[in-house]
């Protein structure tokens, strides 16, 4: 589930990013906007990161308490 969930952040960026290329053609201009993609593309996918360790932490605890693999 987490690469499926980094694929999909990986891709929307992009698109993002490749917008702003082909919108922005003045490298002074589009510098700030990319390294503002750049910083949400590394916040979303470090979201990714904590809610998959939370699930992973939460399936654990439910096995550990039942006994039974979920």
């Amino acid at each position: 589930m987490f690469s499926y969930a980094n694929l999909f952040v990986d891709s929307i960026q992009t698109a993002k990013t490749n917008t702003l290329k082909s919108m922005i053609t003045d490298e002074k201009v589009r510098a700030p906007l990319q390294s503002f993609i750049d910083a949400q593309t590394t916040f979303a996918k470090e979201m990714v990161r904590i809610a998959d360790n939370i699930y992973n932490q939460a399936v654990e605890q439910v096995e550990k308490f039942t006994g039974k693999r979920v």
